[in-house]
């Protein structure tokens, strides 16, 4: 009897040791799997079709092979481990260790508008790949079929931060595992959420990883930076209207479910049944469902805040230490000094997303002593619609920053090339500066990828083109600025001025 016992602790004893051994560890890979393998002439037609822009104008140079991949991260609370899912797109036929490069998803509150799951995030993913990166596109905690279960923690900058980062390290494993070469340049970037995503990722990497990881450039877009104080003005607000009601609803139900413990402590038990009036309270256990089919957007209120019960409302409204505000200060990603080479992208007519949250933000990089951090901005455009001009602008920026593959004959050769005035009118400058004579041609196309003329460069450093007899409505266009052996892609707005 006794020898049982001791064989019964000692097998239990070795089972303890082994366990802890194979114990999963942040980044470990659960599972790879293949979604698709395109030639460019097929990826080309997909692009083309899916935003409706020319594909040439999206520098697209290479074939492409995209997997879903499911990998170990932390949940919302820092410490318990979870599965997350994401994808890694990257270039078949690229002759160089590529770079890789992150982007970060914005708002999406159904499964079937993920990277995983085929949505235009997917396409940004495969067309990034396609101009030579190993493009990562997570789709954060929580979210995806794949992933373990539980509500997405929606503007949690710890938990984007994590989730992004572990993707990294389970895209590095694999490409090792599979023999695709990467160098270490490694470029973050986003839009809407996944501006606030990379801008936490920069973050957490400066302050806690910057040994394992060296951030090449980094180009946040349309994010929101100060959540507790000019973001959450705008949430409050009772007479601005948004297109995007549901972010309201979601920043409460990811905030009183990521620090319950918080509200607990503060002797606070709140449901969104108490929060939310009568019918909102059910419509949103629908809308916010990622599983749930039911349930529109078009049903909430176009001012989230006349959604609130009376006494939430008051209190978001007025009080600066009211709980939601409080836990939007978690999340701010203003106050530290970024030390990468970071451009910061923003519409100055963004309705969702405030520009003076983004220039606020900006400011105080510079004050705490920035060396690198640039605002570029467009005027004109709403939320949703610049979210292609900063697709075309860090596909612009990073090609300029990263190691240029030579095989053979030179590559592309990048410039910075510009056009003035911006906004135009009818005439513009288009500056080629010392790149000249690397080009000799000129296309203007509207946004749907219609060439509507084409002028000679002569070679000249600055070129002036009049648009006036083309008769140009107001509105967004694109310049092909094109050599023998290179072409750049610059985004020009249209203007009536009075």
């Amino acid at each position: 009897m006794r020898m049982k016992i001791y064989t019964y602790l000692i097998t239990l004893l070795v089972f303890l040791f082994v366990n802890e051994q194979v114990k999963a560890e942040r980044g470990d890979i659960v599972f790879v799997e293949l979604m698709q393998e395109q030639s460019l002439d097929e990826l080309s037609t997909e692009i083309q079709n899916a935003v409706d822009v020319d594909a040439n104008l999206l520098g697209l140079t290479y074939d492409i092979v995209i997997h879903k991949i499911a990998y170990e991260t932390l949940d919302y609370d820092g410490i318990s481990p979870t599965t997350a899912t994401g994808v890694i797109a990257y270039p078949s036929n690229y002759e160089c260790p590529a770079p890789m490069l992150t982007y970060g998803h914005g708002l999406t509150l159904k499964h079937s508008g993920l990277p995983s799951a085929g949505s235009i995030y997917t396409v940004i993913a495969k067309g990034m790949a396609s101009n030579g990166y190993i493009t990562l596109a997570p789709d954060y905690i929580h979210m995806g079929v794949d992933a373990s279960p539980g509500f997405q923690a929606f503007m949690h900058s710890d938990s984007e931060a994590a989730a992004t980062i572990d993707l990294i390290r389970a895209a590095r494993t694999y490409c090792q595992q599979n023999d695709i070469v990467y160098n270490d340049e490694l470029f973050l970037s986003g839009y809407s959420q996944g501006g606030h995503s990379s801008m936490a990722t920069c973050k957490e990497i400066q302050e806690n990883y910057s040994d394992e990881f060296q951030i090449t450039a980094a180009m946040p877009g349309g994010g929101t930076y100060d959540l507790s104080g000019i973001a959450a003005d705008s949430l409050a607000s009772p007479t601005r209207t948004t297109g995007e009601p549901h972010a309201l609803c979601l920043v409460v139900k990811s905030y009183i479910t990521v620090y319950a413990d918080s509200l607990k402590a503060r002797g606070l038990d709140y449901t969104m049944n108490d929060i939310f009036q009568h019918p909102y309270d059910s419509l949103l256990n629908h809308i916010l469902d990622p599983n749930d089919p039911y349930g529109s957007v078009a049903e909430l209120l176009p001012v989230p805040n006349m959604m609130l019960e009376e006494e939430f409302r008051l209190a978001f409204l007025n009080d600066p230490d009211y709980f939601i505000r409080d836990f939007l200060s978690y999340n701010n990603l203003y106050d530290w000094a970024p030390q990468m080479k970071m451009r910061i992208f923003h519409s100055t007519a963004d309705v969702e997303n405030p520009y003076p949250n983004l220039e606020f933000t900006y400011n105080r990089f510079l004050e705490l002593g920035a060396p690198d951090v640039e605002l570029s901005t467009i005027d004109f455009i709403g939320h949703s619609d610049a979210g292609l001009f900063h697709v075309l602008e860090l596909k612009n920026w990073f090609n300029e920053l990263k190691e240029p593959c030579i095989v053979g004959v030179e590559e592309t050769v990048q410039s910075s090339i510009s056009a003035f005035p911006s906004p135009f009118t009818n005439t513009f400058t288009l500056d080629l500066k010392e790149q000249a004579h690397l080009y000799n041609t000129i296309e203007l196309y509207d946004i749907k990828g219609q060439l509507l003329q084409t002028f000679a460069t002569q070679q000249q450093t600055q070129v002036q083109i009049n648009t006036a007899h083309l008769n140009l409505s107001n509105g967004r266009y694109i310049l092909l600025i094109k050599g023998q052996e290179q072409q750049q892609v610059l985004p020009l707005i249209r203007i009536e001025r009075e």
